[in-house]
This record gives C-alpha cells, sequence and structure tokens, in this order.
C-alpha cells in the first residue's frame, strides 16, 4: 500500500524552501544583525562607575560636576597640589573611567601637579548615552580645560594633556584645537579611528590569508547608534596643529591589536616640532608604563616639565 503525500508531509522543493530560508536568516545575521551588535557594544561600553578618594590618593580629593563644551554633563576628580600652579588633565580609554588612570599619573602628582580626571560621556557616573571613541570626547575634554581654566588655584596657561589608547587620540585631537593645552603625551595613539574599527571588525582564519570583515558595516552601524562619522576622526591629520608645543608619543613595539605601532610612527611622521616617539620594547597596548616604568616617568615628566616649570615663588620637587 503506498502512502500519499499530504500537504503537511514535506517535499524535496519544500525543504529546498527551508533551507534557503535558513541560509538568508545566516546570511542576514552575518551581514547586518552582527556588526550592528558589534557597533552597538563599541559604542555603549559597560559603565563602571567608581569614586576617587582620598583613602585611596593618600591626598585630598574633590569630586565635581561641569560641562563638555556641548552640554553633556560629567563628573571628574580634582588632585590640588599646593606645590604648583600647573595641572594634567588625564583621558581615559574606551569602557575605563577617570578613576582607573589614578594609578597611571599618580607620578606626576608626586612630582608637584595638579591633577583632574573624569569620566568621559557614557562611561562611569558622566552622562550620555553612548561614546563615539573620540570626536564627541574631544569635547568633554575641552570642556575638562574650561572647568580647570576656572579653578584659582590652577594657572590657566600652564595645562598639560596625558592620555592613553581612545583617551590618547581624545587629546591629540582636543590640543589641536585648544591653544591652553600647553603640552600632550599620547600613549597608545590611533591615527585613524576608522582604520582601528575596520581592523577590530576583522575575523582571520587560523593558518590561512583568509579573513572577513564587518569594519565597514560596523562603521555605518555605529554611524546609526551615534550619529557621529566615526570614520572622519582622524589624529593624523590634526597632530601638526599642536606645533611648537611639545608631544610626545609612546607605543608598545608588541601592540598587535586594532592600534599597532604603525599608528604611533603614522603621527609622528606628520607631526611638527618639537615631537618625540619612544617604541617601548616588550610592550603591548597601554603597557609602556608597566614594562619601563623608570624611564616612562622620566619621559613624560621630562614633556611636561618644558613648558609647565614651577612658577616663581613655588616649590616643586619633580624627581622622585
Amino acid at each position: 500500500m503506498r502512502m500519499k503525500l499530504t500537504d503537511r508531509q514535506m517535499t524535496p522543493r519544500k525543504w529546498a524552501q527551508a533551507l534557503l530560508v535558513i541560509l538568508a536568516f545566516f546570511a542576514i545575521d552575518f551581514a547586518v544583525i552582527y556588526p550592528f551588535h558589534r557597533a552597538y557594544l563599541l559604542t555603549h561600553p559597560y559603565r563602571h562607575p567608581v569614586e576617587l578618594t582620598e583613602a585611596q590618593t593618600g591626598t585630598p580629593v574633590e569630586r565635581v560636576t561641569f560641562q563638555a563644551t556641548d552640554g553633556v554633563e560629567l563628573v571628574g576628580w580634582f588632585v590640588p597640589n599646593p606645590a604648583s600652579r600647573a595641572t594634567i588633565i588625564s583621558s581615559h580609554g574606551l569602557g575605563a573611567n577617570g578613576t582607573g588612570t589614578w594609578d597611571a599619573v599618580q607620578f606626576l602628582h608626586d612630582a608637584g601637579f595638579n591633577l583632574f580626571l573624569f569620566d568621559h560621556r557614557g562611561h562611569g557616573q558622566s552622562g550620555g548615552r553612548f561614546t563615539t571613541l573620540g570626536p564627541l570626547e574631544v569635547r568633554d575634554f575641552l570642556g575638562a580645560v574650561d572647568y580647570v581654566r576656572s579653578r584659582p588655584e590652577v594657572d590657566s596657561e600652564r595645562i598639560g594633556a596625558y592620555g592613553c589608547s581612545m583617551g590618547a587620540g581624545v587629546v591629540i585631537g582636543a590640543a589641536a584645537q585648544s591653544p591652553h593645552i600647553q603640552a600632550v603625551v599620547a600613549d597608545s595613539v590611533f591615527a585613524d579611528l576608522g582604520d582601528v574599527v575596520r581592523r577590530m571588525g576583522t575575523v582571520w582564519v587560523r593558518g590561512s590569508n583568509l579573513s572577513f570583515s564587518w569594519g565597514q558595516p560596523m562603521l555605518w552601524a555605529a554611524w546609526l547608534w551615534t550619529g557621529q562619522n566615526l570614520d572622519a576622526y582622524e589624529p593624523v591629520a590634526l597632530i601638526s596643529r599642536i606645533s611648537p608645543r611639545p608631544v610626545l608619543l609612546i607605543h608598545g613595539e608588541l601592540d598587535n591589536g586594532a592600534c599597532t605601532v604603525a599608528n604611533a610612527r603614522a603621527l609622528y611622521a606628520a607631526a611638527g616640532e618639537p615631537t618625540t616617539l619612544w617604541i617601548v620594547p616588550g610592550a603591548g597596548h597601554c603597557e609602556a608604563h608597566q614594562i619601563a616604568s623608570i624611564e616612562y616617568e622620566e619621559r613624560v615628566l621630562a614633556t611636561f616639565r618644558q613648558l609647565l616649570p614651577a612658577g616663581k615663588g613655588e616649590e616643586c620637587d619633580c624627581h622622585r
């Protein structure tokens, strides 16, 4: 007795149609949903709202609120040093926060500088729903410059900028706009934000030259999430505007991620004078301070001391 096919039974044609639907779903996920999700995670990092206290620093800390130049409410911490009216503003990396940079810049406070640390928009305790990894964060930093200049214990013309990773790209953009930033230290900086995102979105097949890239779709998706064209932010096109103020570029020789040492070399080639490039053997991304701490601190202090000397009547012991 032969069985008859019913509407509920799968014919070869229906199996083929179902397979095409499944393949189409995976193709859409591969080409659209995945890069859209990756771009969301990139521009909406997990927040780490952490306070900076006197118990951590061993010195008084003042928590403040201020505004970016476009009005976003930001949170920062001013760590005064009565030995000097010179001030260093620190810019943190993606997914980090201002308080997390204390360990990296404490030696500057020990050397006689005031410090100002803050959370960028979309990070820590600050306002803002997302990050753009550079272009809008420049507005945060310029707002920090305006705030610091308003403080009576700060010499408004003796301000330096320090940043690592995303923060390094930010301080170059900020110094290119603000003449009040008198010296810049950029550690593990990127030359072109679009290139960094494209590298983030590239996956290589092990043991072959085959790769898949979601980088460009991620940039398009990031524009939809933030309204900003991340591909247009290029510190390499801005750094020459900082001259004749001093710039120190630091990069780990083993930084093989999205922001390779080639970025620092490109920036150095585009920069004006005086600019110094220090490539640190054995160091990866933002690891130079850990790998070569003594030389790192000496080089950073030398850069800031050039234009941020102790003023008349001030005492500044800049040697640890």
